[in-house]
């Protein structure tokens, strides 16, 4: 049977790293080495220099190819609206997301009041208590590639009411529907956008696709594509050219990941992210409303440090909750001209720059993380000596031209707030991967006092932890990424009424074994300084039913190895499917409506349980922990006492939670060593 497609209604593994070298050595071989110049655009935008000699580079490569076709990923020129076309300042709701997320309460209430329901709560009249009531939730997605996105989808399927699995005496179905804001960075955005772009599949339409999450192949392999591969997608990227905008490395790699992420053809170039807006699961309040960070960068900057401007982009707004521009503005018009927070007289008003790939892409834009690394690194890597300096010196080039970040311009903060926004001085806006300032999960937008999120399920899937013997990362969270949104906080970082619960540091994540079960922070708003934050509901990435700390480099996994891991992820949300506690999904539910049952101090006898089990204690061990390598916590010969028990046939292993056969070894094989490389989400 043909697999349908998904879309909105309107060799061997290879590397990140190996993309960047291929790609920034083709470039800089031959950016000198071009055509002269032409000056028009199809927008009628003056065309910067740079602009021009890539346009006329690609265009010599599409000749050698024969290909050029218009597939719409370049932005193009629309007639002024009528209505005043303006960026806002932040601090309370647009007015759009503000009637969206009333349709969206209703549809949670009868979702959540169902859940409550279902999960066997002692002493608590679900009914009444969510009469006029809805509890806010928010689901946040960790950067980390491939292993962020399966293990992420995991959690998801677990979450999902219209996986039959997910409504079993273990599972959490119905949670996903009861959502709503989701938000994901780097590979938790590639679940989200995945997602979101695809009218809202379920986990097993996208793993039964015929376009979407087949990984055996990298994407940077032309191995099992057509001939057309690399053409099609330097002819997309000229399309932007060809529309006044410059390109960097992000559109190419954005371009590559679409072919992944989106179920069209040659990926969907003329999908964008507002256009998630006119999709029909969006406006009939079926999904939740998903976000997507990245961080800006500033002129000559490669670090990005933990101050860097925090920049949330979803189907109707992109701006940043942040002091330092606090401003929004409409997504679909990004690329227009804008001044002083007003399109610019004579001024181009553009569609179409938000491609959805591009902005999956910008955040998990680390190019210029790799040039900091290989500096970092002993002369062994890539051999070292002249290898190693051509590589850095190539890298310093790109990064000198800011070709290895993904390029915003023009930025629609220009003129905007200058008192207070160091960005406003420069039409140039220029962005990174969200992660690389240490929030690794995306919790920014979820903090935000006027959205009144109740509970974060934040899912880690961070590369935190580093081996003793060769201080190479061994692809484990330790709880970095949950110490940075706090430090962010303490110093003062945040928009103003901004909260975060107190955490321990790195070390007591480890030695009190909270990255390796989930943990519950901010159990006492009573404690919290400020305004009283989100309970944090922390799912760390751990070994349930496979080792699941593949490296973020990783480009390409076999249909079974993916499925491994999405099954793990499963587990990790269920714990084993309730198995490790069968009163998991009642615990759930107590954190759904911790928030008001504080308010109205009606906290029942079983939620108080729940807490003294799941809540972090305020103790902290800060010894340095030994060597981090845990065991699986389902072993595949454990006693059978569940239905989702493995069973031996043939050599392999099937769980019935996904009804996947897998090697009877719980390990991903990878004969790439990735050992030289460092991770960074």
């Amino acid at each position: 049977m043909r697999a349908p497609q998904l879309g909105c209604d309107a060799t061997s593994s290879s590397s990140l790293l190996l993309v960047t070298l291929t790609t920034i050595l083709f470039f800089t071989s031959f950016v000198h080495a071009v055509p002269a110049p032409r000056d028009r655009t199809t927008t009628g935008k003056q065309p910067t220099k740079r602009n021009l000699e890539t346009r006329d580079l690609i265009d010599s490569i599409k000749n050698i190819f024969g290909f050029n076709t218009n597939t719409g990923y370049g932005p193009y020129q629309v007639m002024t609206p009528a209505e005043t076309v303006s960026v806002r300042r932040g601090g309370d709701f647009a007015k759009e997301e503000a009637s969206w997320v009333n349709g969206r309460m209703k549809v949670a209430n009868r979702a959540l009041t169902e859940y409550l329901g279902r999960v066997g709560m002692e002493g608590f009249d679900y009914q009444t208590f969510m009469k006029g009531y809805t509890p806010t939730v928010g689901l946040a997605f960790s950067g980390g590639g491939y292993r962020a996105m399966l293990n992420g989808a995991g959690v998801i399927s677990a979450f999902d009411s219209r996986n039959p699995k997910a409504m079993g005496r273990g599972g959490l179905g119905g949670l996903l529907q009861g959502t709503t804001y989701l938000s994901g960075l780097s590979g938790g955005g590639w679940l989200v956008g995945s997602m979101v772009v695809n009218e809202f599949p379920t986990i097993r339409q996208i793993q039964n696709s015929e376009r979407m999450w087949k990984l055996e192949d990298s994407i940077f392999s032309p191995l099992g594509k057509s001939y057309k591969y690399y053409p099609s997608i330097f002819a997309q990227a000229k399309e932007k050219l060809d529309a006044g905008f410059d390109i960097t490395l992000t559109d190419i790699w954005s371009l590559m990941l679409s072919r992944v992420f989106i179920d069209k053809p040659d990926g969907g170039p003329n999908t964008t992210l507002s256009g998630v807006s006119s999709c029909r699961v969006f406006r009939n309040f079926q999904m939740p409303f998903p976000m997507f960070l990245a961080n800006g960068r500033a002129e000559g900057d490669t670090l990005i440090h933990l101050n860097a401007t925090v920049f949330e982009i979803n189907p109707l707004e992109f701006g940043s909750h942040d002091p330092s521009v606090n401003a929004f503005s409409n997504t679909k018009l990004l690329g227009s001209d804008y001044r002083d927070g007003r399109l610019e007289d004579g001024g181009k008003l553009i569609h179409g720059f938000d491609n959805a790939a591009f902005v999956m892409g910008t955040s998990s834009s680390l190019f210029n993380q790799v040039l900091i690394d290989i500096k970092r690194n002993d002369g062994n890597i890539f051999g070292g000596g002249f290898i190693k300096g051509l590589v850095i010196r190539a890298l310093e080039y790109l990064s000198k031209i800011e070709f290895d970040i993904a390029d915003w311009t023009p930025n629609p903060f220009f003129g905007f707030n200058p008192e207070q926004n160091p960005s406003a001085i420069t039409k140039n806006l220029t962005l990174v991967d969200g992660g690389l300032d240490l929030e690794n999960i995306p919790f920014n937008p979820l903090l935000v006092p006027h959205r009144g999120v109740d509970v974060i399920f934040a899912n880690d899937n961070s590369a935190d932890v580093v081996r003793f013997d060769d201080g190479l990362p061994s692809n484990w969270p330790n709880g970095t990424s949950m110490v940075a949104t706090y430090q962010r906080f303490q110093r003062g970082l945040m928009a103003q009424g901004k909260s975060f619960p107190e955490v321990p540091d790195v070390h007591t994540f480890i030695n009190k074994g909270l990255n390796n079960r989930p943990t519950w922070f901010g159990c006492d708003a009573k404690k919290i300084s400020g305004n009283p934050s989100p309970l944090i509901v922390y799912i760390p990435n751990a070994p349930y039913t496979a080792f699941s700390n593949t490296s973020t480099f990783r480009m390409a996994y076999k249909d079974f190895e993916r499925d491994m891991l999405i099954d793990n992820g499963y587990m990790t949300a269920t714990q084993g499917d309730g198995e490790l506690d069968p009163e998991w999904p009642a615990c759930v539910g107590c954190a759904v409506v911790h928030r008001e049952m504080e308010r109205r101090g009606t906290v029942t006898e079983q939620c108080r349980k729940c807490m003294r089990k799941y809540c972090w204690d305020g103790t902290t061990n800060s010894t340095r922990p030994g060597e981090y390598e845990p065991d699986l916590k389902l072993q595949p010969d454990r006693p059978i006492s569940r239905p989702n028990r493995p069973v031996a046939l043939n050599g392999t292993y099937t769980f019935s939670a996904h009804g996947i056969h897998r090697p009877a070894s719980p390990y991903i094989e990878d004969f790439t060593d990735y050992s030289r490389f460092r991770d960074y989400a």
